[in-house]
């Protein structure tokens, strides 16, 4: 029954903290350093040290124990729609980590420290403990703010070999089209819930020329014509609206367009070869704003290198044949 009590309580403490960093956005960040490397700690220290002593004996029970919170945390957010099954699967790894972590250096203060078993260093808390528990994640949550975010430009290049001469491709790139092909539901992008592309609209071949890009669930992106060579070259910059992609598409998180990704540009670039066929290169280039871009950068490489290959996919696929 204690060890449920106390899965319960730190689950009802992180939970509690998630509701005071989300209500001062702008305050403190739920991206920041605090939030997903202190407060998961705390989480996890306060799940072993509220649990019995003869509940947890060994340095690995601390360290895994305090998952089971996490897991706690992962399926209420999700219900209560407070976090995204896509933010909760790239974070937890760092979070259950970090609660480890918390879960350890709680079981190192309650291990006696002489040879008599029975003895229990720790003392329990009082209210002084039991308060900065709370203050101090949203004292450091304040002071580091949006301080940490760290933009960083990245460029994902992806290339196919088509059986096609390069006027082929080009014709069937600047086409509108409405894609019939089903989108590989075991893709890593799909898996994620990313919405599969469904249409591509462009106005006029021109520079300044606008080309709509439709996905499902209303998500759409407007790119502009900076740059083209016909049948060699097409660059379009990318102009995501956030305030236009509806809530339940994209985590506020890692919405595209919004303070922590955006993509900025995308360039197809047409090489003729030998034997009628072309080599289609397309390079998306696009930034992220962290306070831990070598982590996000891992996530958000294997998405966008995902997200490259479905569109050569399309462009791969035979025209539809015309009676």
């Amino acid at each position: 029954m204690k060890f449920l009590f106390a899965i319960a309580l730190a689950t009802a403490h992180g939970l509690l903290i998630r509701l005071l960093f989300g209500s001062a956005s702008g305050l403190m960040e739920i991206m920041s350093v605090t939030f997903l490397f202190f407060v998961p700690s705390i989480i996890g220290f306060l799940t072993v040290i509220l649990m019995p002593a003869r509940k947890i004996t060994t340095g690995a029970e601390a360290f895994f124990t305090p998952w089971l919170t996490s897991l706690a945390l992962l399926v209420i957010t999700i219900l209560l729609n407070m976090e995204g099954a896509i933010c909760w699967l790239m974070a937890f790894p760092i979070f259950a980590i970090a609660a480890g972590v918390g879960g350890i250096v709680a079981y190192w203060l309650r291990k006696p420290k002489s040879n008599d078993p029975n003895a229990n260093n720790w003392q329990k808390p009082n209210t002084l403990n039991v308060s900065l528990v709370f203050i101090v994640p949203l004292l450091l949550g304040s002071i580091e703010g949006e301080k940490a975010l760290t933009p960083k430009q990245m460029v994902i290049e992806k290339a196919v070999v088509l059986n096609a001469p390069a006027a082929d491709v080009w014709q069937k790139l600047i086409s509108n089209k409405q894609l019939g092909q089903p989108a590989d539901e075991t893709s890593f992008a799909a898996l994620l819930g990313f919405p599969k592309h469904v249409s591509t609209t462009l106005d006029t071949l021109r520079v300044g020329g606008t080309r709509m890009a439709y996905y499902e669930k209303g998500l759409y992106f407007k790119e502009t014509v900076t740059k083209y060579q016909p049948e060699r070259l097409l660059v379009l910059r990318v102009d995501a609206n956030p305030n236009a992609t509806p809530a339940a598409v994209m985590d506020e998180h890692i919405l595209i367009g919004g303070k922590h990704l955006d993509i900025l540009e995308d360039v197809y670039d047409l090489r003729p070869l030998p034997g009628g066929r072309t080599r289609l290169v397309l390079s998306s280039r696009f930034y992220i704003n962290t306070p831990f871009n070598w982590y996000a950068g891992i996530w958000a490489h294997y998405l966008m290198t995902d997200i490259l290959e479905g569109e050569l996919n399309v462009l791969a696929q035979p025209a539809p044949m015309t009676r």
